[in-house]
């Protein structure tokens, strides 16, 4: 994308609207109008059924926008140029080119508590950088910005092991029945990126993937390093103190843990007490007697709380007894998890299981894949289903057949990895 000179940001233009309303909002997003599809219904509850009609026919292919603030409800943001004059009864504020229509006077005086809290300094937008390539990319066609409390917000338990999303930018295509993203998220505002980046920069929209082409685990995750979905949870002292104290698993050895790769799978049980089980791999190096330790401690935990190790059929590739437990008071004796060491060329795979037995195979590919450091695949409307997909999400995300994305290092990142390229598309099931 072609970025622009810094006249694009001035407070009478759409993008300088964009700039104030980001740093205001949690949420928004762009899509493009169509005269020939029946309006959102978003316009009809704005603007009453009959003018949302009109002004949706005259509105053309024009771009429009849905913005959220904390409070969860969605503001239409429309054109001023667009809006008839005679739009009394609607609850309005305009903020430069653009106007933003709530549900209620409450509703539009949150907008303006937030606005004039965010007046006092004047957002800054430097041509070329990140937050610019986003905003030019919410103007000129469907895009979605979002802030780390739009993600608290939508996630709900699962914001944790989001942290690297928690802000970012997509730009979206929608094709009959898949909407496909590429763009670039991270942990930091936007603003924070100062170097010369676009949000599509070197990164195409991935090639659709073939109808039958699903994944046969409920979800799917595969990356570089654990503390891509750990990181924050293992950074925080409330988890470092009982590892260490209860597990011994002391600071290089998390360390150790959090840059070695993982592959996870959630499966589907048919039977027992459990709906789907996790199963988790994780390529270990160094010394393995050190890790041998760790889990003959929470062996010895695990039988202190109610837990009993449950007999194996057979010894391991490795020649090891798998450990499998099982609750003391089961009558069923249901298995519960266990875990099991597998040997994959030089290094050793532990293989664990939450809720079902541990996979006997490496399901941990080398390499990920090509460039991505971290591959996810999920079936949500399966999930959805099962009351296993937690949070808010959109609607297309929860009636999704598939999800699919994958993160690659945003150019010129030297250690620590901040920003991520994404891309990822969604299949939408089809409506009966």
């Amino acid at each position: 994308m072609k970025l622009t000179s810094s006249r694009a940001f001035n407070d009478d233009t759409s993008v300088g609207a964009l700039a104030r309303l980001s740093r205001a909002l949690i949420m928004i997003q762009s899509f493009r109008g169509d005269p020939a599809r029946t309006p959102p219904r978003l316009w009809s509850d704005r603007l009453g059924v009959q003018p949302a009609s009109d002004l949706w026919l005259r509105y053309g292919s024009s771009v429009w926008w849905q913005a959220w603030s904390q409070d969860g409800e969605a503001y239409l943001v429309l054109s001023a140029a667009a809006l008839p004059t005679n739009l009394t009864a609607v609850h309005q504020h305009r903020v430069g080119a653009l106007v933003l229509l709530g549900s209620d006077a409450l509703h539009r005086q949150q907008l303006e508590r937030l606005l004039d809290a965010d007046s006092s300094v004047q957002p800054v937008v430097q041509p070329h950088t990140l937050l610019a390539s986003c905003l030019i990319s919410l103007d000129r066609g469907p895009s979605v910005y979002w802030r780390s409390d739009a993600v608290a917000s939508l996630s709900g338990t699962l914001a944790p092991l989001l942290q690297q999303g928690r802000e970012g930018c997509i730009r979206l295509q929608l094709t009959s029945d898949r909407l496909r993203w590429n763009g670039v998220i991270g942990e930091r505002p936007l603003s924070a990126v100062s170097q010369r980046v676009s949000i599509t920069d070197g990164f195409t929209l991935p090639a659709a993937s073939p109808v039958s082409e699903s994944p046969s685990s409920l979800l799917s995750v595969e990356g570089r390093r654990l503390d891509l979905i750990l990181g924050t949870l293992l950074s925080r002292q409330i988890i470092q103190a009982p590892l260490e104290t209860h597990y011994g698993l002391n600071a290089s050895m998390r360390t150790l843990l959090a840059n070695r790769p993982f592959a996870l799978r959630l499966q589907q049980r048919e039977s027992g007490g459990y709906q789907a089980g996790l199963q988790v791999q994780l390529e270990l190096n160094g010394d393995r007697e050190a890790w041998q330790t760790v889990l003959q401690v929470v062996a010895e935990r695990m039988q202190s709380t109610g837990f009993e190790r449950l007999s194996s059929i057979a010894l391991t590739a490795t020649g090891e007894d798998p450990r499998f437990w099982g609750r003391r008071d089961d009558d069923e004796r249901d298995l519960v998890g266990g875990w099991q060491w597998l040997r994959e060329g030089e290094f050793n795979v532990l293989s664990i299981g939450f809720g079902i037995e541990p996979a006997n195979d490496a399901f941990l590919s080398r390499g990920v894949d090509g460039d991505a450091d971290l591959t996810v695949e999920v079936l949500p409307e399966t999930l959805k289903q099962l009351n296993l997909l937690g949070g808010l999400w959109p609607q297309p995300v929860e009636r999704a057949s598939v999800l699919r994305f994958r993160l690659q290092p945003l150019q010129s990142q030297q250690t620590q990895k901040t920003w991520w390229r994404m891309n990822g598309e969604l299949q939408l099931a089809p409506q009966p």
